[in-house]
C-alpha cells in the first residue's frame, strides 16, 4: 500500500469490549477508515432480572450501524468470515479473548493491539491499576504486532504520559484512552506505509500485570502510607479500595492522603487519621457498607472511636 492510499480504502476489523475501547473505536469512524467489521464479547448477565447486559462497544457499535459479532471463541467459522474479509489491518484494544495465530496471520499489516502501559512493562490484565500500585510517576499506550505469547509482540510505537500523584484508575484509564484515540490514525497510515519499525521488546525489563482480586484491594495498615495511598487511588472507583472496622463491618477508602504523624498500624491518631508501616494516612472519603460515598467527617458522625483505638483490622 503506497502513501496514495486514502485511509478509507483501508480494510479494518476492531476488536474490543469495554469503555476503553469505545473513543478509539470512535475516532476510526470519524476518521473514515473502512470497518469491515467489530468482534466484542458476548454480553454478561446482570441485575436482579440477570438481563443480558451488552458491552459497550456492542452498543457503540449498535449506533454507528456496524456489523457486530459476538463469539465464544474465535472458532474456524470465525476464521472464515474473517478470512473472506481480505482485511488491511486488525485493531485490537481490551477485546477479552485469545486470537489464535490462525486470526493473527490473516490481515495484510497484522494485528495491533493497543495496550495501556509502556511495555514490556505490565504486560498482562491490568497494567494501569498495578503501574498506579506500583507508585509509577510514567506510564502509556504501546501499539504492539500481536504475536502468540501474551503482550510479547514488537512494538510499533510508545505514546508516554505522567502519572499524578492523585491520579485514580479512572483518571490515568480515560487519559490513556485519548492518548490512543488521537494517535490511532496516525500510527495505521504509517505502519502500512512503512514509516515505522517495529522494536522487539527486551523481555528481561518485563513485568506483569496480574487480574485484581478481592484480597488485592484489601488494605494493609502495615505497609508504608504512600504503598496505602497509591492503592485507593489504583482502585478508585472500582471495585475500592477496603478494610475491616473494629465492628466487624467492610469500609472502602475512597481518597486519602499521606500525613508524617508516626502511630500503631491500624489505630487513631487525629481526625481519621491512621498510623501505618510508616507515616500515616489521612481518610478524605468513605464509603460504608450499604452506603453512599461520604466525608471522613460524615462517616465519624455517631461514632465513638478514641484516639490511640485501633479502629481497623
Amino acid at each position: 500500500m503506497n502513501k496514495n492510499d486514502s485511509v478509507n480504502s483501508i480494510k479494518i476489523a476492531f476488536m474490543g469490549t469495554p469503555d476503553f475501547s469505545v473513543p478509539i473505536l470512535k475516532s476510526l469512524i470519524n476518521d473514515n477508515f473502512n470497518i469491515s467489521c467489530v468482534f466484542t464479547q458476548s454480553g454478561k448477565l446482570a441485575g436482579r432480572g440477570m438481563k443480558r447486559k451488552n458491552s459497550p462497544i456492542y452498543n457503540f457499535s449498535l449506533e454507528n450501524n456496524l456489523t457486530i459479532r459476538t463469539p465464544l471463541k474465535l472458532d474456524e467459522e470465525e476464521v472464515k468470515y474473517l478470512s473472506a474479509l481480505e482485511l488491511d489491518v486488525m485493531i485490537v484494544v481490551a477485546y477479552g479473548l485469545i486470537l489464535p495465530e490462525s486470526v493473527l496471520e490473516l490481515p495484510k499489516f497484522g494485528c495491533i493491539n493497543i495496550h495501556a502501559s509502556l511495555l514490556p512493562q505490565w504486560r498482562g490484565a491490568a497494567p494501569i491499576q498495578r503501574a498506579i500500585m506500583a507508585g509509577d510517576k510514567r506510564t502509556g499506550v504501546s501499539y504492539m504486532l500481536m504475536e502468540k505469547g501474551l503482550d510479547t509482540g514488537p512494538v510499533l510505537a510508545s505514546l508516554e504520559t505522567e502519572i499524578g500523584e492523585n491520579d485514580s484508575y479512572l483518571d490515568l484509564h480515560n487519559n490513556l484512552s485519548k492518548i490512543a484515540a488521537k494517535s490511532i490514525k496516525d500510527i495505521i497510515l504509517n505502519h502500512v506505509n512503512g514509516g515505522l519499525i517495529a522494536q522487539k521488546q527486551d523481555n528481561s525489563l518485563a513485568s506483569y500485570a496480574e487480574k485484581i482480586t478481592k484480597n488485592d484491594s484489601r488494605i494493609n495498615w502495615e505497609l508504608n502510607a504512600f504503598d496505602i495511598k497509591n492503592l485507593v487511588n489504583a482502585m478508585r472507583p472500582s471495585p475500592g479500595a477496603w478494610t475491616k472496622t473494629i465492628e466487624g463491618k467492610r469500609l472502602k477508602i475512597i481518597s486519602a492522603s499521606v500525613e508524617n504523624l508516626n502511630g500503631e498500624a491500624g489505630v487513631l491518631l487525629d481526625n481519621l487519621i491512621i498510623g501505618c508501616g510508616e507515616k500515616s494516612l489521612k481518610v478524605n472519603e468513605v464509603q460504608p457498607e450499604g452506603k453512599k460515598v461520604m466525608s471522613s467527617k460524615d462517616y465519624l458522625l455517631g461514632k465513638n472511636f478514641l484516639i490511640g483505638e485501633r479502629i481497623f483490622e
